[in-house]
């Protein structure tokens, strides 16, 4: 599956989501189509307007047709609200530009490779990425669950930044799930994704065993069964012979 990525910046003196994926004919027909989106030659993306309607929009037009990582948007987000910046500042390119994480380069290039790091990790971090990486192909990992696992374990190290993370312990790995829940608001799916790539950290590459049992998952939602209504049910008995 295809890696959409989501991410502010400001294009034509208004506040963007930038698309950033690889190109794909598929995902432009959504992206343009569906979504609405508009190519930017400048910043070589797609981008709609910086609003909740048209982030919905885009998460419903690429549910089950791509990878959607929208970590990076979401911390913009969160900085924006914290440090009060809206778009009625008398200089918001300059102070939107200070706020965004993740640019716009280092993003295609991020696509361009494997998941790897957003920031420039420590030299701690580094190694702790390659040995991940290494010890996911050695026990044959699926590359799907590689490119998860991989990128879930990424978005951590550029968390914790020069912090090594064979230091953490239980404790703070508990309050980086708290972090990601309450201010990051992951999803469930997300979180369960990131908390089986830690644990494969700690517990496989470190060899730290049962590092993970007192760190409780989120309770998956729970969603019912769909039925079939009375006019399914009379084709499917009018099909029996």
């Amino acid at each position: 599956m295809e890696t959409v990525i989501l991410n502010a910046f400001y294009h034509r003196d208004k506040e963007c989501i930038g698309i950033f994926s690889n190109q794909n004919a598929a995902l432009n027909y959504i992206f343009q189509k569906k979504a609405g989106a508009r190519w930017s030659r400048t910043n070589k993306c797609w981008y709609v307007p910086c609003t909740e309607n048209n982030y919905e929009l885009l998460s419903k037009s690429l549910s089950g047709k791509a990878d959607l990582q929208t970590d990076a948007l979401k911390e913009y987000l969160l900085k924006r609200k914290e440090n009060g910046i809206m778009s009625t500042v008398s200089n918001p390119k300059k102070a939107i530009s200070k706020q965004v994480s993740v640019t716009i380069n280092t993003i295609k290039s991020k696509l361009a490779q494997q998941p790897g790091s957003i920031h420039k990790l420590s030299k701690e971090n580094t190694v702790a990425l390659q040995q991940f990486k290494q010890h996911l192909v050695l026990k044959s990992y699926s590359p799907s669950t590689i490119r998860t696992y991989t990128n879930e374990f990424t978005q951590f190290l550029n968390t914790i930044q020069s912090v090594p993370a064979y230091e953490f312990s239980t404790a703070r790995i508990k309050d980086y799930m708290q972090y990601c829940l309450e201010k990051l608001k992951l999803s469930e799916n997300t979180l369960h994704s990131r908390i089986n790539s830690l644990k494969f950290y700690f517990e496989q590459v470190l060899k730290k065993e049962k590092f993970f049992w007192e760190i409780p998952r989120p309770k998956k939602p729970m969603i019912l069964p769909k039925l079939l209504n009375e006019t399914e049910l009379r084709k499917l008995f009018n099909a029996l012979t």
